[in-house]
């Protein structure tokens, strides 16, 4: 698809593509923005009730939040058409019949102070729009909007409300019915922003959704190498989460006392190591020697010795420890190759000292030797079992 034709900058200059207006970047904040100015108001005029000259309250709050700037936003033609209607849809939804009478109020006093003060210079001449469409049930509503301001509270606003309508009368382009959908493009915002902390979420629910519709009789998306962004992407988050690994395993230690013969320099450096270095789990590691050391000498409770023909019957407990590392080195082999398809690193690529390697080395000793008071397999890793192919305990 092609980028939509866009202005001749000068360069330095910056331009807005039309389709800056209609996404998220620009549509929710003007929302937010909108909704804190009828909030502003309402504090406000409840503040200063009996209320005097309530528009002259409005204006004020409109030149304080920085309103009167916001024409100044865009001033190239073709955006700015975009910026102009966006602007005025946003503000036509609030004035819906569900609103509140005092929220319609206000959005209405910002429709016409908005629209009546587009700049109207021919030195250098700006753009400017003449009408504000608005679908027609959302204009009948708005005409019986001075009839409803029936309360106390709300009285005083009713001339104001009758004389801005008389005003706008004639800029009001009607469109058929909000159910329709008479705008373009139909829903707002059209393009959403997605941040890189929220991306990888964004793209897990799309790959849900997929799924759910695949496994209702559609067509799996063929799997293929992954782009350069994708990896990018990857690199990115794989350097995030070490770091933050790094950031909650590392440790200080203390500084040694320096030797005579060194500076007090050298002595002040502090040096970091993982908090496992610097403090290791002894209690953890005895106790789990003492369970280790108990559940050996129930498989090879009379010291059968290594597993032959003549004794294969006799010593199941060899044969289950056997059966047990095996189980567990499958597995180990089934998850690296599940993890192969789909693009991560796996254990196989990461040099001698890999865990799926030495734990392979590891049961081979255990097979080939078939005794426990030679080799443990994978119980012995701890003592360095796999490291080298002549390891024995």
């Amino acid at each position: 698809m092609s980028t939509a034709a866009g202005p001749s900058a000068v360069r330095g200059d910056i331009t807005l593509q039309p389709s800056y207006f209609t996404s998220s970047l620009y549509v929710e904040p003007l929302r937010e923005d909108i909704s804190n100015l009828v909030n502003l108001f309402a504090e406000r005029y409840v503040e200063t009730w009996p209320p005097n000259q309530p528009f002259t309250l409005f204006k004020r709050l409109w030149s304080e939040q920085g309103w009167c700037w916001l024409h100044f936003k865009v001033l190239d033609a073709r955006a700015r058409e975009a910026f102009i209607n966006v602007t005025h849809r946003l503000l036509v939804e609030r004035l819906a019949d569900g609103e509140p009478p005092l929220t319609r109020v206000v959005v209405l006093f910002a429709l016409y102070t908005f629209h009546l003060s587009q700049p109207a210079t021919q030195n250098p001449p700006i753009y400017s729009v003449g009408h504000i469409a608005i679908p027609i049930d959302i204009y009948d509503a708005l005409l019986s909007l001075p009839s409803s301001l029936t309360n106390p509270e709300l009285l005083p606003l009713q001339p104001y409300i009758t004389y801005v309508l008389k005003a706008l009368e004639e800029a009001f382009h009607i469109l058929p019915r909000t159910e329709l959908r008479p705008y373009k493009p139909s829903i707002l915002p059209r393009e959403l922003f997605v941040t890189e902390e929220h991306e990888s979420a964004v793209m897990a629910a799309l790959a849900g959704s997929a799924t759910m519709s695949n496994a209702g009789g559609g067509v799996s998306k063929k799997k293929g190498r992954p782009s350069r962004r994708d990896k990018q992407k990857k690199a990115k988050d794989a350097l995030a989460a070490l770091e933050k690994y790094l950031e909650k395993n590392t440790t200080t230690l203390a500084p040694e006392p320096p030797p005579s013969s060194q500076s007090t320099a050298a002595a002040d450096r502090l040096l970091t190591t993982h908090r496992m270095v610097a403090h290791p789990p002894n209690a953890t590691r005895e106790q789990y020697r003492a369970y280790k050391a108990e559940a050996l000498g129930m498989l090879d409770p009379h010291g059968a010795g290594p597993i032959t023909e003549h004794t294969r019957g006799v010593n199941a407990g060899q044969e289950a420890l056997q059966r047990a590392n095996d189980a567990v080195l499958a597995r180990l082999k089934m998850i690296d190759e599940m993890a192969a398809e789909q693009g991560l690193e796996v254990g196989g690529e990461g040099g001698e000292k890999t865990g799926l390697a030495r734990v392979e080395r590891a049961v081979q000793h255990l097979r080939l030797s078939g005794d426990p008071s030679g080799s443990v397999g994978i119980l012995g890793l701890l003592e360095g079992a796999g490291l080298d192919e002549r390891w024995e305990v």
